[in-house]
C-alpha cells in the first residue's frame, strides 16, 4: 500500500503541477477556518444569502490517501450545486476533470464554524475529453441539512466582476474582482492575479458571478496570470450521461456546429480534405482542442471536408469512428474508420 501511495502521489503531483503557474500576488485573500462571514466577500455572500462559503466549497481528498497526514496529501477543491430532475431537487458536487479518476472514492470536507462536515462521494462521470475539464461527483446521503449548494448560472454578464474560491495548502482562498475575458461555451477565461504558491489545489473550485451563482469550475491558470474554468454548461451533459449511460455533445466553434460526438469519445486527430477527398493537412490532438485551431482549419479556402477521427473505450476495448463535416453544405455524417487506419 505504501508503494501504491507513492505512485499515486507522484501521478497527482504531475497533474497538479501544470495548473499552479503564477507571477506576482495581488488580490488573493486567505480565509481562516475561525473567521466569521463578516470578513468574507460581502458582494458574493449577501447576494447568495449564505452565512459561510465553507458550507458550499469543500477540500477534496482521495480516499486511498486518507491514512496519510493531511499536510502530506495532495488535494483539490469541489463544490456543491443543486439541480432538478423529474420534478425533484437533487444535490451533487463537481470538480475539475483532471483531479481524479472515474470511479474513484473521494472525501469532501466542509466546515460549519470550526466543525468539520465530511461527505463521501464517488466520481461518476467525466468528459468530453479535450473539450472540457469537469467531473461529476455523486454524494452519499443523506446530506447534512446545513450544506448550501450553489445555483448554476444560466448566462454570463461580461461586465460584472467574478470571484474564484478554492483550497490550497489546507487553506480556503478567494480571488476577488476577476475580469471576464472570453467564453467559448466550453471554457471561460479571466485574469488571475494570484501568487504561484497559492494555486496548487484550487482546481475544482467555483467561479461565481455577482449573484453568487456558479458559472464555471476552475481548472487551471498560466504564467501570464490567466485563469480557465470549465463552463457549467457542461454539467447537464454529465448528468444526462450518468443517468442514461452516455449522451452526445456538439463540437462547436464561433457558432458553427461541426456535429455531435459521444461524451466518452475523444478526438484523436483532424484531417483536412479538399473537394476531391484528398487529405491536405492533419492535426493530431494531444491536449485541449483550441477553438482557434479548429477555426484556422475551417477557414482554409482549400478545405472542403473536416474529418474528426474519434476513439473511445468500451469495456477496455478501443473503438473508432469518423465524423465528417462538409463545409460547403454545412452538414455532418459518420463513416466507418478505414481498415488498418489506426
Amino acid at each position: 500500500m505504501k508503494n501504491l501511495h507513492i505512485l499515486f502521489i507522484g501521478a497527482l503531483f504531475l497533474s497538479f503541477a501544470g495548473f499552479s503557474h503564477a507571477q506576482k500576488a495581488k488580490g488573493l485573500k486567505y480565509v481562516s477556518k475561525a473567521l466569521t462571514s463578516s470578513t468574507l466577500d460581502r458582494t458574493v455572500l449577501q447576494a447568495a444569502k449564505r452565512p459561510d462559503i465553507r458550507l458550499s466549497v469543500a477540500r477534496l481528498d482521495h480516499a486511498i490517501l486518507l491514512d496519510l497526514p493531511m499536510n502530506q496529501r495532495p488535494h483539490s477543491t469541489a463544490f456543491l450545486f443543486t439541480t432538478r430532475y423529474q420534478g425533484a431537487r437533487s444535490v451533487w458536487a463537481v470538480t475539475a476533470g483532471h483531479t481524479a479518476q472515474l470511479g474513484e472514492k473521494l472525501l469532501l470536507t466542509f466546515y460549519d464554524g470550526k466543525k468539520e462536515i465530511p461527505v463521501k462521494g464517488t466520481l461518476v462521470q467525466q468528459g468530453p475529453a479535450l473539450l472540457s475539464d469537469a467531473a461529476l461527483i455523486k454524494l452519499e446521503g443523506p446530506l447534512p441539512k446545513e450544506l448550501r449548494p450553489f445555483e448554476l448560472a444560466t448566462q454570463i454578464n461580461p461586465q460584472e466582476k467574478l470571484t474564484s474560491w478554492g483550497y490550497a495548502s489546507n487553506k480556503l482562498y478567494q480571488i476577488n474582482n476577476l475580469t471576464f475575458e472570453k467564453d467559448n461555451t466550453r471554457f471561460i477565461r479571466t485574469d488571475f492575479p494570484a501568487e504561484q504558491t497559492k494555486r496548487s489545489g484550487l482546481c475544482g473550485g467555483p467561479l461565481l458571478n455577482a449573484k453568487g451563482q456558479a458559472i464555471g469550475i476552475h481548472c487551471g491558470s498560466t504564467w501570464e496570470d490567466k485563469s480557465y474554468a470549465a463552463s457549467v454548461r457542461i454539467i447537464p451533459y454529465l448528468l444526462q450521461a450518468y443517468r442514461n449511460g452516455n449522451t452526445t455533445i456538439p463540437i462547436v466553434a464561433k457558432g458553427i456546429n461541426f456535429g455531435s460526438i459521444n461524451l466518452d469519445e475523444r478526438i484523436i486527430y483532424i484531417q483536412c480534405m479538399d473537394e476531391h477527398g484528398t487529405i491536405i493537412n492533419q492535426e493530431e490532438i494531444y491536449d485541449q482542442l483550441p477553438q482557434s485551431l479548429l477555426m484556422t482549419l475551417y477557414q482554409d479556402p482549400e478545405v472542403r471536408y473536416l474529418r474528426f477521427v474519434l476513439g473511445s473505450h468500451i469495456q477496455d476495448q478501443p473503438t473508432y469512428r469518423v465524423l465528417v463535416y462538409d463545409k460547403a453544405r454545412g452538414t455532418s455524417h459518420f463513416e466507418p474508420l478505414p481498415p488498418n487506419h489506426m
